[in-house]
């Protein structure tokens, strides 16, 4: 698991930022599609395309929009691989667990934090 995720991580550190299509929701999703064969973005895929449409799609908060579409168990303490949903800088993200940290996309490329997660899904 820990060489397929870090494989993961190594070819998306290059692709451009685009809401939508490659922001911190998507790449969790897509990270899901690998793991578990399941697409929890699959509804908002394509519903938007920038900042302000995110935001609005989010206004009820990332966990609430994202949790009804994740057929995983919630879990308190994440392994490696698990998604889950962290605060950064006042923002939820949607976040990938490595071991050690929780990775995420930004439009600069990929993050990482130790910070403890809101919300947190696997097997």
């Amino acid at each position: 698991m820990a060489d397929q995720l870090d494989r993961y991580i190594r070819r998306s550190l290059d692709l451009p930022w685009a809401w939508g299509v490659q922001d911190c929701t998507i790449w969790v999703a897509d990270w899901c599609m690998i793991r578990w064969g399941m697409d929890p973005a699959a509804r908002f895929r394509g519903t938007y395309g920038t900042e302000a449409e995110a935001e609005a799609l989010t206004g009820t908060g990332l966990v609430d929009l994202v949790a009804p579409e994740i057929p995983l168990p919630r879990k308190d303490v994440p392994e490696i691989g698990d998604i889950g949903v962290i605060e950064i800088a006042g923002r939820r993200v949607a976040a990938i667990w490595t071991g050690t940290h929780w990775t995420f996309r930004t439009p600069r490329g990929v993050s990482m934090s130790r910070r403890g997660a809101i919300a947190i899904w696997g097997n």
